[in-house]
Order: C-alpha cells, then structure tokens, then sequence
C-alpha cells in the first residue's frame, strides 16, 4: 500500500542472478556486440599514435605522453590547472611531466562494447537498516590509494576535483565507499565493495567479459547526448573483483579516448601485486544510535516534521487516534500517524531522505492536489470489508524539497474521507507554498 515502506528492500532481477549476486558471484554475460565505428576510430587512434596497447604480460615500458587520454585542446600544453568552480575535497595536482615524453606501464587492453541496445536487468540494491553514510576527507581519500601526498600520477586524474562518501554497516564495517571526480564536463565515479562483488543497478546482457592476469573483467559502453549540444557523451565502465574488493569505475565524457583510457588504467593500478586500493583504513567518526518509539498524539505533533501531519482538529467526525511512531538513525527520519474511525482510516508517514538520494516520481505536486484531483486518484463505493460506501484511494506521495538539500518525501494512506475534506487536510498544514520560486520548504 505504501511504496515508501519497503522501498530499500525491492529487488525485481530473476531469481538465478539475484542468488549469484548475493553470494558474491559476477554475473555471467555474452559478447555478443561491439562498440560502434566511432569508439572503435578512437581506440585505434590512440594505439597508433600513443602506442599503448599492447599485451599485459611480456611488455616493456614505451616512451609515451602522459597526457594520452586526458581530454585536452589539440595543440595546446596546459602549464596549469583548469580553474575550479566548485570547491572539492581534494584536487588532483597537473600533469608532473608537463606534457613531456616519459616511460608508461604495459596497460591491459579491454573491450567496450556497445551496450546502448542491450537487454539489461535492473535491480534495486539498499544498504541494510542501520546503514550510515560519512563523507570521506582527503586523507581518506588518499587512504585508498596507500596514502602519500597526492593521487597516483598512474591513474591519470589530473586536475580532476575529488569528493567522497562511505556508506557503512550498522557495526561500522565499510558497506561500499566511492569517490567522485569532475574535470568540466567529464566525470566519473569509483566504487570500492570490500568483501563481494560489486553490486549494480544495470546488468547489461551484452557486457563483455575478459580475462586480465587472472581477473574477470565485466565491461560496457553507452552513449548518448544528455546536455543537448549535439555531441554524444560515452560512458564507459569496468566492474571487477581483485581478492576480496570489488572494484567498479564508471567514466562519462565526450572524449572518446579518455573513456575507453581511463578505466584500463585504473585497472592495472587495482591489480598491482605491491599497490592496487583497500578501504581497511576508513572508519567511521562514531557509530549513530538507532531509537524508534510509541508517541502519544501530543508527543507527534510535538515533533518537527509534525508541520506534514494533518490537522487533527480538521478530521471529519469520528476519526479517532489509532497511535504515532517515530523512528530515527542517521539517514532515515521517519514520523507516522494513524487515524480511524469504523470503516475509514488515515495513515500519514513523513520521512526525510538525504540529500542525494534517488526516489520515485511523487505522485502530486504540492500545488496539484485539489477535490478535482483526489476524486479522479480514488474510487467511491463499497469494499470486501465493510458494507458501507465509502471513498478509498491508492496511496499517494509528495515531495517537499529542503534547503540542506534533503527532500521530505509525504505518504497519504486514507479510505472514508471525501475528496473535499481530503484536499483540506493535505493543504491545510503549515507548509506554505510559496507564489513563484522554487517549491522550498524549511523547517523551523
């Protein structure tokens, strides 16, 4: 009834990849398809002009730019840093050679095949309850990569802006940690899964996977025109596990060589013998305390989310309390009521997601829900329980953005309320909707 309620917990992939997922196991895929002509011009481009692809093992070092793959204007040797316009963690220094000819490792080559037209499963993963999330400083940043001074020139990041997030486990074991990076319009993210395989949304069927010094890398390519200037942005990503880390990079941008570049060096940096990353020195400032509890009515509408809750003043006659639960930890800030009379009820739950997080479309607006609008939502009639008519609606959401950046996400759960008398309680709260401007509301 209430999509909110176990919206962490779905998972809608078949039930054999749901199993080998959990047991830490890759999913299996065909190599059925390859990468458009384009992709393919750049990828021979940089090997005839760079000339680092060559097998992983028997190599030698070359003497090659160190700028190969790096999105650059053609002609033109940067001496600094690109000026930032946002302020980031941690900022990766220019290139140390300043454009000269210097040796490079032997890289292992991967394939990225087109995915753009693959059958893909998508699966809805969740940290488990008690989960907590840090942002991550710069030396946590660095503690990946064994600490030091800087990112490892080997990985190619130069001048991107670096930020960080560790999700941990309700025992403050680390669940997964990534880091984001953003250079102009490139990007890309690097997840680290300690202990299994990385977990993914998108499970592309046409996926390749190859083999790399004893590694099963899983790659993909998709491409599309995201920000409408004409050109396609690639996004390239290789997913694998190296002893007990799982290691996914996801690069997007509109410079084919840097996508295809980037994440076979950050492979061999992974599969280093006396390198590769770890997450065994993140830990965590303090582990949150989880409280839920029953309130009294006085006690809810005491609470600051209160301001979402109906007027209870307002209810139409014989609504009664039926209880009020609150229930808080880091992430999850959650505040529910439940009103019912004979044959109706109206349970309303208010939660605060954090800034960042990914949620259904909200079936209304603030500003949409009208007697007009609940009248077409519900249905009048009667039901297998009760033999009296009565009006019955699906459950509905709302949204209500914050200005820290959480959103504050409204469920409606109601049967034996008019359409009318429905309107007046959604609209009857406190939150003030402001003429024009964004749809922001602060809590007091």
């Amino acid at each position: 009834m209430n999509r909110y309620r176990n919206y962490m917990d779905r998972i809608t992939a078949p039930a054999g990849l749901h199993e080998k997922l959990l047991a830490g196991a890759p999913p299996r895929r065909q190599k059925t398809k390859y990468a458009p002509a384009f992709a393919l011009a750049a990828a021979c481009c940089l090997l005839a002009v760079v000339g680092l692809w060559q097998p992983w093992r028997g190599t030698v070092p070359q003497q090659v730019s160190p700028t190969a793959g790096v999105a650059a204007t053609p002609g033109v040797v940067e001496s600094a840093p690109p000026e930032q316009t946002t302020e980031h963690t941690l900022t990766v220094g220019g290139d140390p050679f300043q454009g000269q000819p210097h040796t490079f490792f032997g890289i292992p080559t991967l394939s990225f095949p087109d995915c753009n037209d693959s059958e893909a499963m998508m699966v809805d993963y969740g940290p488990q309850e008690g989960s907590f999330s840090e942002p991550m400083t710069a030396e946590d940043i660095l503690s990946i990569f064994g600490g030091g001074d800087d990112i490892p020139w080997s990985l190619c990041w130069y001048n991107f802006g670096l930020d960080g997030t560790v999700i941990y486990n309700a025992d403050g074991t680390v669940y997964n940690a990534s880091i984001q990076g953003v250079r102009d319009t490139e990007s890309f993210t690097l997840t680290l899964w300690p202990g299994q395989y990385p977990l993914l949304s998108t499970v592309y069927t046409d996926a390749a996977v190859q083999e790399v010094d004893g590694v099963e890398v899983t790659s993909s390519m998709t491409y599309a025109d995201t920000n409408g200037d004409r050109l396609y942005e690639m996004t390239c990503r290789a997913t694998f596990q190296v002893g007990e880390l799982g290691v996914d990079f996801v690069y997007t941008g509109e410079n084919g060589d840097a996508a295809t570049w980037l994440p076979c060096v950050l492979l061999w940096n992974a599969i280093q013998a006396d390198g590769g990353f770890t997450t065994e020195h993140l830990v965590p400032a303090s582990i949150p305390e989880e409280g839920g509890q029953e309130l009294t009515q006085e006690e809810a509408y005491g609470a600051d989310l209160a301001i979402f809750l109906p007027d209870p003043d307002a209810l139409p006659l014989g609504f009664r309390f039926g209880g009020a639960h609150r229930k808080l930890d880091q992430n999850w800030d959650t505040l529910s009521v439940l009103f019912t009379r004979s044959y109706g009820y109206l349970y309303v739950q208010v939660r605060r997601f954090p800034d960042g997080s990914t949620l259904p479309q909200p079936d209304f607006q603030p500003d949409e829900v009208t007697a007009s609008a609940l009248e077409a939502w519900g249905s009048y009639g009667d039901d297998a329980l009760w033999d009296t008519p009565a009006w019955v609606y699906d459950a509905f959401s709302i949204h209500y953005p914050q200005v820290d950046g959480s959103t504050i996400v409204v469920t409606w759960d109601v049967k034996g309320i008019s359409p009318a008398d429905l309107a007046g309680l959604v609209t009857g709260s406190d939150v003030i909707l402001p003429e024009g401007g964004p749809k922001v509301f602060p809590l007091e």
